[in-house]
């Protein structure tokens, strides 16, 4: 995956705050500590989340650049339509004045 690199500060600022989380938990778990199984489960249902946000936060990132990406090619394949178009109507306007200019010597002979 490609990382630009203003969006490098944002990452790891998701990554601290997943370890916030991860950490947090791990205090409520200290409360929670005569149930070994009741405090694994927490910590890991608090990582999981985390890693959820952080798995959806990657992939939207990913949809803005492939969109970003996709307009471009729209944009360039847009021009080159419109160059394309541009060219028809000049090639057709040739052919319409020619049409003309041979009337025109044939009506004046």
């Amino acid at each position: 995956m490609n990382v630009r690199r203003e969006s490098l500060p944002g990452i790891l600022l998701e990554v601290l705050l997943v370890i916030v989380m991860a950490v947090s938990g791990l205090a409520i778990i200290i409360r929670l500590w005569q149930d070994a199984f009741v405090a694994i489960g927490v910590e890991l249902l608090i990582i999981s989340v985390g890693l959820l946000l952080l798995l959806i936060l990657f992939r939207l990132r990913r949809l803005e650049e492939q969109s970003a990406a996709r307009e471009r090619v729209m944009r360039s394949n847009l021009e080159d339509l419109g160059r394309q178009m541009i060219q028809r109507q000049d090639a057709t306007s040739l052919k319409v004045v020619e049409a003309v200019e041979s009337i025109k010597s044939r009506m004046y002979r």
